[in-house]
C-alpha cells in the first residue's frame, strides 16, 4: 500500500462518485469545495477513521487473495499517478494485475464475478486492481460507489481493457467483479470531469444544485447581517402548514416510544432479553473504554449556518 498519490486539485478517479452524484458520504458540492480550497493552498484535514484504517490494513492482503484467484501476478507498489491525457482525471491505484491472455468467467462459488453480458472476459495485458473492505452483506454486484465508477476511471487515466475490484464483505466473504472498459460509462464520467474542472475554475463558483440541507449550508453559509425579510412564493403557505404537522408528529411520535421503552424497561427489570409472540427485545449493557484525561484546546469563537429552518405559524 502506497496511499494517495493524486493531486488534491483537480478530479481523481476515487472521487467519482460524489461528482457524479452516487456517494452515500459526501456530496459533489462538498467534493467541490475540497477542491477549490485545495487550489487556494487549503489542504482537507481529513485524517481518515476506524473503517479507513482496516481498509489499510487488510488491503495487502486482498489484494494478494485476489491476484491468487485470477492466477496472475500483481504489483502492489505503484507509488505514482495515472494522469489522462486529454481531461484533467488522474487515478491511485490500488495494483497492477499482469494479465497473460488467460480466460475467466463467472464462478459463484470462487467468488468471481465478469461484469459483462457474456460473463467471461480475457485478462490481456496489465489491468488494474483496486481493493475495498466494507460492513454491508456480500452482493453479486457492487454499488457504484463501491468501485465500478473509480475502476472505470482509473482504467481511462491506464488506458488498460480491464481491471478487477477485490470487496472483502464483513471480514469473512471476499468477492471479485472484473469489469471491461464500458464505453457509456467512459462518456458519462468524461463529460462528469469536464463539466467537474470548469467549475473549479469558474468565479463566481458554479455549485451545483442544493441536494440536501447540508448543501444549501455549504452554499449559502452566511446570513445577511440587516435584511427586509424576503416574500416566499405563496405556494410555500401549504409546504410550511405541512412542515409544521409532520413536525408535531414527530414530537408525539418520540413521545409515545420513550413511553413504550419505559413500560418495556420496567417490565424486564435486570433481563438482558425477552420474547413475546415472535418479538425478541433486548436491552443489553454499552461498555466504555477507559480514557485519559483530556485538555481541550482553546477555541475562536466561530458561527455557521443552521442546518434546519424555524416556523412560526400565523396567529
Amino acid at each position: 500500500m502506497v496511499g494517495k498519490v493524486t493531486s488534491n486539485k483537480k478530479a481523481s478517479a476515487s472521487i467519482l462518485p460524489a461528482i457524479m452524484g452516487h456517494s452515500k458520504y459526501e456530496s459533489r458540492n462538498g467534493v467541490l469545495e475540497k477542491v477549490c480550497k485545495a487550489n487556494l493552498g487549503e489542504e482537507d484535514q481529513w485524517q481518515g477513521n476506524e473503517a479507513t484504517e482496516w481498509g489499510n490494513i487488510l488491503e495487502n492482503t486482498v489484494l494478494k487473495r485476489v491476484a491468487e484467484r485470477l492466477g496472475i501476478e500483481h504489483d502492489p507498489d505503484i507509488d505514482y499517478a495515472m494522469i489522462h491525457p486529454s481531461i484533467p482525471l488522474e487515478a491511485s491505484l490500488d495494483a497492477i494485475g499482469q494479465g497473460t491472455g488467460k480466460i475467466v468467467s463467472t464462478d459463484a462459488d470462487a467468488g468471481i464475478f465478469v461484469m459483462n453480458a457474456t460473463g467471461s472476459i480475457v485478462l490481456d495485458g496489465e489491468g488494474a486492481l483496486e481493493c475495498k473492505v466494507t460492513s454491508v452483506r456480500p452482493e453479486d454486484q457492487p454499488d457504484l460507489a463501491r468501485g465500478p465508477l473509480q475502476l472505470q476511471g482509473q482504467m481511462m487515466c491506464a488506458d488498460y481493457k480491464w481491471g478487477a475490484i477485490g470487496v472483502l464483505y464483513q471480514g469473512i466473504c471476499l468477492r471479485i467483479f472484473l469489469f471491461e472498459v464500458h464505453e457509456p460509462t467512459v462518456k458519462a464520467i468524461t463529460e462528469a470531469v469536464i463539466d467537474f474542472d470548469r467549475r473549479v475554475h469558474s468565479a463566481p463558483l458554479d455549485w451545483y444544485e442544493i441536494g440536501d440541507s447540508t448543501d444549501a449550508c455549504l452554499v449559502y453559509g452566511q446570513v445577511k447581517e440587516t435584511e427586509v425579510p424576503l416574500e416566499l412564493d405563496a405556494s410555500y403557505s401549504k409546504v410550511l402548514l405541512e412542515y409544521v404537522k409532520l413536525k408535531a408528529q414527530i414530537k408525539d411520535a418520540n413521545l409515545a416510544l420513550d413511553i413504550i421503552n419505559a413500560e418495556v424497561q420496567k417490565d424486564m427489570a435486570n433481563h438482558g432479553i425477552a420474547t413475546v409472540g415472535g418479538f425478541t427485545v433486548k436491552w443489553p449493557m454499552k461498555s466504555y473504554k477507559a480514557q485519559p484525561e483530556k485538555v481541550v484546546a482553546p477555541k475562536d469563537a466561530y458561527s455557521i449556518r443552521q442546518k434546519t429552518i424555524s416556523v412560526r405559524e400565523p396567529k
